[in-house]
Parts: structure tokens; C-alpha cells; sequence
């Protein structure tokens, strides 16, 4: 009766997790990525006024203009990537704009590099599709390096997919070693798809944008994290010219068309800059690593809001998220994002009383391992 794609994808570990902090009385929960603030008032507004005004009807599929212009505008500024509003395309969500670009630049057998561990969704929808994801292991210092990817590429290899800051690691790929990766993608005549949702909370350095030196680049980003959006589900992406002409056909008949209303709080969130957002993730960071780094070796973190802790040796990831739950904590087991199975992730978008909750148990389960 269903068709057998569906067995492509595991979503388990992280619908138990769901599931726990439902049944879970008090949960500290440590495990979904998203923003513990409420969206600005202004954007809320903004929605508030297009529902007021009745613009409440259809959208073009690629998304308002004045939406598209200002993204350009926003890529062309903070990106150095000189695009035009017709080569940005906005979309429900980065996920869905995943599952556009891997329909428009994938066919069956091609091979998509992916570094490990990864967001689960870049994995699952290229097996969807009939595509061949490859994981890259770049533990443990979760960094992508050109000599890395060179090591994987074939003659089937199409698409490299990077996502810096990343999740689960919250690792950021350093511009230097982004060129050299730009230039031997160029060599071979890859195409890059770069998920870039998590610029802004780029910590130690500032965020590069490898479409600034590769045209052969699709950027994915969106206003979910740095902006506090996540029900709104507003992404976009920016590319060459026959890439968005594809993804255009195929969003008409995906989705058909975006929330007008979603799209011109997205079109308010634009004016005004999330740095002080950004400022405030930084010092949970900053906490986080005060109280782990005395007992795990913390490998990236530079970025996003995640940390990705290796477990003690004999432990699974599975036993370990168990243990925690008893206690009340909920965390993630790496095999979620990985093919590894000796790590958890924590996500610290979580207001101060309970993060601090949840890194004093850690600690105290760590101790109680390692004896």
C-alpha cells in the first residue's frame, strides 16, 4: 500500500525525543535546534498588516518581488554574491528548497558528497530520489577540507553539499579552505549547494559565502533561526540562471506558491539586523563550553548552537539518551545525523535556567561514566 520510498528515511530517534519531552514531566530539553525567542514584534506586525490588508491570495510561485529584490540586495551586501532578484527563488523552508534543488540538479545515480555527520534530511532526500548521497567523515575536528572532498569525487559525483556553520557539529568551514574548495569544484564541474541558515551565528570569524567566489554555487538560507521564524517557514535560494528556471517549474507544481502572509513579515525581518540575537546565542556558547570543556574534548562550536559531544568508550548513543531521560534530559544520539554512533548533540537555544539544568546533569553523568 505505501510506496517504498518511505523506507528511506528514519526519523525515529528524533520523534522519540518529541515524544519524551511530552511524556516527560518538567523535561529539560537539550534537543531541537530552534530559537528560544518569540519572533519580533515588528515581523509579527508586518504579518498582522498583510492579514488586515487582504493580502491573503496567491503569490507568485517564486515569491513577491519585493521580497526577491531584497534578498538579492541582502546576498549582493553581506555575501559579496551579485545576484538579481530573478535568481532568487523563496521558498516554504530550507528543507523544501533541499528537495527542489536535488529534483532539479539530481538524477538517479548520481552521487551527492555530504560531509558526516550531516543535517538527516540531506541524506534521506537524495535516497528518496533515487540519488547516491556519500558521507565525507570529517571527524573529529568536523571540518571539510578540499582534500577530503577530492578523495570521494567519481565520474557519477554532481553535487557537494556543505553547510557552514553546520548542524549538528556547529562547525565553521574557514574561508581559506572554502576556496580551495571552490576551485576544485570548479576543476571537476561540481555544483555546491550551501546551506548557509545559520550565518549569522558565526562566532570567531565572520561567515564566508562560497557562492562570493563559485557561480556554479546554489545558497540556501532563511529567516527560521536568525530572525526567530521558525512556524512562518520562509526560505530561500539563490543560483545560476538555468537552476532557478527549473526550480520555479517544479515549485509550481511542489507547493504552488508561498504564504503571502509569511512572505512580507520575511520582507519586514529585512530591515533591521539580528545581531543583537546573535550576541546573546554567543554567550550561551560561551557558557556551554565553560562547563563541558574541562571534561570533553570540544571539537567545532565555533558556530549555529549546537554541541556535539563524544561519549565515553563502550557507551552508545543510544544508552546514553536513555540514561539522560531517566534524569529528565533530553538529548540527541548521534546516529540521527551521522554513521557514527558514540555521540550526542546538544542544542543550547534554550532559555539560561534550563540549559544550565541540563549541563550540570551532563557533567554529572560524565563523571559517573568515566569511573
Amino acid at each position: 500500500m505505501i510506496a517504498k520510498r518511505i523506507a528511506q528515511f528514519d526519523s525515529s530517534h528524533i520523534r522519540k525525543a518529541f515524544s519524551r519531552v511530552r511524556e516527560i514531566p518538567d523535561p529539560i530539553d537539550l534537543s531541537i535546534g530552534f530559537p528560544e525567542d518569540a519572533t519580533p514584534d515588528y515581523i509579527k506586525a508586518a504579518g498582522i498588516r498583510a492579514i488586515s490588508q487582504d493580502f491573503t491570495r496567491y503569490t507568485p510561485s517564486n515569491g513577491i518581488f519585493e521580497l526577491r529584490a531584497a534578498i538579492a540586495e541582502k546576498l549582493t551586501r553581506e555575501n559579496k554574491i551579485k545576484v538579481t532578484p530573478d535568481l532568487v527563488t523563496v521558498t516554504p523552508g530550507v528543507t523544501t528548497g533541499i528537495l527542489l534543488s536535488y529534483l532539479a540538479l539530481l538524477d538517479p545515480g548520481d552521487e551527492v558528497l555530504i560531509p558526516d555527520p550531516y543535517f538527516p534530511p540531506y541524506f534521506d532526500l537524495a535516497r528518496m530520489l533515487g540519488a547516491v548521497p556519500v558521507a565525507i567523515d570529517t571527524y573529529p575536528s568536523f571540518q571539510l577540507t578540499a582534500r577530503l572532498v577530492e578523495q570521494h569525487i567519481t565520474p557519477k559525483t554532481k553535487v557537494l553539499l556543505i553547510n557552514s556553520p553546520n548542524n549538528p557539529s556547529g562547525a565553521v568551514y574557514p574561508e581559506r579552505e572554502l576556496r580551495r574548495i571552490a576551485r576544485m569544484a570548479k576543476e571537476h564541474n561540481i555544483t555546491i549547494l550551501s546551506d548557509e541558515i545559520y550565518e549569522y551565528f558565526s562566532y570567531n570569524t565572520p561567515h564566508f559565502s562560497i557562492g562570493s567566489v563559485y557561480k556554479n554555487t546554489v545558497t540556501l538560507n532563511g529567516f527560521s533561526k536568525a530572525y526567530a521564524m521558525t512556524g512562518w517557514r520562509v526560505g530561500y535560494l539563490a543560483g545560476p540562471e538555468e537552476f532557478i528556471q527549473a526550480v520555479n517549474q517544479l515549485q509550481q507544481y511542489v507547493v504552488f506558491s508561498n504564504s503571502s502572509i509569511a512572505e512580507k513579515a520575511a520582507l519586514a525581518a529585512l530591515s533591521h539586523s539580528p545581531q543583537r540575537l546573535i550576541k546573546k546565542y554567543r554567550a550561551k556558547r560561551d557558557m556551554v563550553l565553560r562547563y563541558l570543556e574541562p571534561m570533553f574534548d570540544i571539537y567545532g562550536s565555533h558556530g549555529a548552537f549546537y554541541a556535539f559531544v563524544q561519549l565515553p568508550s563502550g557507551m552508545t548513543d543510544l544508552e546514553f539518551c536513555e540514561e539522560a531521560a531517566k534524569r529528565s534530559l533530553i538529548v540527541l544520539p548521534s546516529r540521527a545525523f551521522s554513521k557514527r554512533q558514540d555521540y550526542i548533540r546538544i542544542a543550547f537555544a534554550t532559555k539560561h535556567t534550563t540549559l544550565v539544568k541540563g549541563l550540570k546533569i551532563l557533567r554529572t553523568m560524565m563523571k559517573e561514566f568515566a569511573e
